[in-house]
């Protein structure tokens, strides 16, 4: 069983959304990389693929802040959450500059600037700011903790015996595939709970195995289980090792 070594320094599945809200969009960091437009900052939810099998966090929550220039050389974006030192932000092919601040770095009130070539400036993408006192404005924005109750995933009940769990309240149909059952979508199907998180619980024998979720015909990986490897189409499935 092989890694997906090719696909480690991807970025993908981010959650698209306002600190009220629970609709979820998923992208890439490949298609980060082909941003249009630049926009006021957005919560979002990173899976690091990269991280997976390293036993360091897969998964992080926090606010995506972007900036849209094709002229510049060189854009950093610096505020309370650095103490105002500069943090380097990322280019894409259309001139949208990008930076990911995760909540486990900071959370709470933010307050920002961008350095555009060394000259600094507002987030002109965000009606939210203050005057800084010096003649123009600093930028402010919003970070809140994420929910740990959406943090989920497998569970040992026994040793032979696990809950398999993911949180999708917005989805009609959930299954889980594997090494276990074929692969077959049509074998453990999930049932919702009322707090959004769909359950199976399923004895296993000893061994390891691979597996993915089939979320209204969408097969995705165990998002917060960092153990992952290759199925047989070369995409990141989870994996599960069960020691008695």
């Amino acid at each position: 069983m092989r890694r997906a070594g090719k696909l480690c320094m991807i970025l993908c599945a981010v959650l698209l959304t306002s600190s009220r809200s629970d609709s979820i969009a998923e992208t890439d960091y490949q298609k980060l990389m082909f941003l249009k437009q630049a926009n006021p900052p957005e919560k979002i939810r990173l899976i690091m693929t990269q991280n997976y099998g390293t036993g360091k966090p897969a998964v992080a929550d926090g606010l995506l802040f972007t900036y849209r220039s094709r002229k510049a050389l060189k854009v950093s974006i610096a505020g309370n959450f650095s103490a105002w030192k500069l943090q380097k932000m990322e280019r894409g092919r259309d001139g949208v500059w990008f930076f990911f601040l995760s909540d486990g770095v900071y959370s709470g009130r933010i307050e920002y600037k961008f350095n555009v070539d060394g000259l600094w400036t507002e987030d002109p993408y965000n009606i939210a700011r203050e005057d800084d006192r010096y003649g123009s404005y600093i930028s402010t924005a919003e970070l809140e903790p994420a929910r740990e109750n959406r943090l989920v995933t497998y569970k040992m009940l026994r040793k032979d015996l696990v809950v398999f769990r993911i949180y999708k309240p917005e989805a009609s149909v959930v299954s889980l595939v594997g090494d276990f059952n074929g692969w077959n979508p049509e074998n453990d199907l999930l049932r919702r709970g009322t707090d959004g998180i769909w359950r199976l619980e399923k004895r296993l024998a000893s061994g390891t195995y691979r597996y993915k979720f089939v979320v209204d015909g969408q097969w995705l990986p165990d998002t917060f289980n960092p153990d992952s490897a290759s199925d047989s189409t070369g995409d990141i499935c989870s994996v599960i090792k069960i020691r008695r």
